[in-house]
């Protein structure tokens, strides 16, 4: 049998777009950036260089500027990316459980505050990184290359843009039968290879943040001692990572996939003890890993 068959998801295409949408975050930012034409054209002719060979980019502002915006949009991708799971390609955004919409929106609602917050400390700064230029641009300094703070304050936006999920169904067009019945079977190919990956996605999260469990407690060594140092030292992370996971598996079950059920059931127990308590009980720790090694060869057998 092969890791295809293994992994292939109990929901059909057309069952999918009833339990799962489409989800796109879209953040916009300034990046604080200028062409300076004048430079470029002065550096190309100096080096004897095609017009467009060389472009001379300007930085407005000082890094720290825009650091607090940057990082948050960072953070929340990256968060965003954690609820959701990868579907057809970059461009066609991530694929949800239909019943953890309602909890990504409102996440997002938390994260635009924030984003705002971060947006409206920046533009309280605006004028006085302006008055500073002069200073870090020298003779590069342009005043025009600065958008005026309502103009700055329209170049920040974040929102999901939701989508449902594509069928067979759905392709309309004016061609002949035969045709439309081959784009139909290319539709519905290329969904499921997206729904196999999709779910092969979550028991490859599970595996790596179960895989570093086992291989954390089994290779931990207490100090023995004044002046022996522990080895192989872990965090509360490796246990909250698990947490987190089992959190979120319902709303990254878009197949209403009976094994990741049963997975949660089987990860919970993972998460009863906190690394302090499986760094002071050797008994507790292996009884731990044991579980963990257990469910670790449950799915590698599955993506094998």
């Amino acid at each position: 049998m092969n890791a295809h068959t293994r992994i292939m998801p109990v929901a059909a295409p057309n069952l999918l777009s009833t339990r799962a949408a489409i989800v796109s975050l879209k953040i916009s930012q300034w990046d604080g950036r200028c062409l300076d034409r004048k430079i470029t054209n002065e550096i190309n002719a100096a080096k004897n260089a095609d017009a467009d060979a060389i472009r001379a980019n300007k930085k407005l502002l000082p890094k720290e500027a825009l650091e607090g915006i940057s990082s948050l949009a960072g953070k929340t991708r990256d968060e965003f990316n954690t609820r959701t799971l990868p579907w057809i390609d970059k461009g066609a955004g991530r694929i949800i459980a239909i019943e953890a919409h309602m909890s990504l929106c409102r996440w997002l609602g938390v994260q635009k505050v924030l984003f705002e917050g971060e947006v409206s400390k920046f533009l309280a700064q605006y004028g006085s990184y302006i008055t500073d230029a002069p200073k870090r641009l020298g003779d590069a300094f342009d005043i025009a290359d600065y958008p005026t703070p309502d103009e700055i304050s329209k170049k920040f936006s974040m929102e999901i843009i939701t989508l449902p999920v594509p069928t067979a169904a759905d392709f309309r067009a004016n061609i002949s039968e035969a045709q439309a019945d081959q784009i139909r079977t290319q539709i519905e190919d290329r969904v499921a290879a997206a729904t196999h990956g999709a779910v092969t996605d979550v028991f490859e999260r599970i595996e790596k943040v179960v895989g570093r469990m086992v291989e954390r407690l089994n290779s931990y060594k207490p100090s023995a001692g004044r002046g022996d140092k522990a080895t192989g030292i872990f965090r509360a992370s490796l246990v909250d990572n698990i947490r987190d996971l089992v959190d979120i598996m319902p709303a990254l079950n878009i197949t209403a996939d009976p094994r990741l059920d049963e997975m949660v059931r089987k990860l919970r127990p993972l998460t009863q003890h906190d690394a302090a308590a499986l760094r002071d009980s050797p008994a507790l720790r292996r009884d731990v890993a044991r579980e963990a090694q257990q469910i670790l060869d449950s799915v590698s057998g599955i993506l094998a």
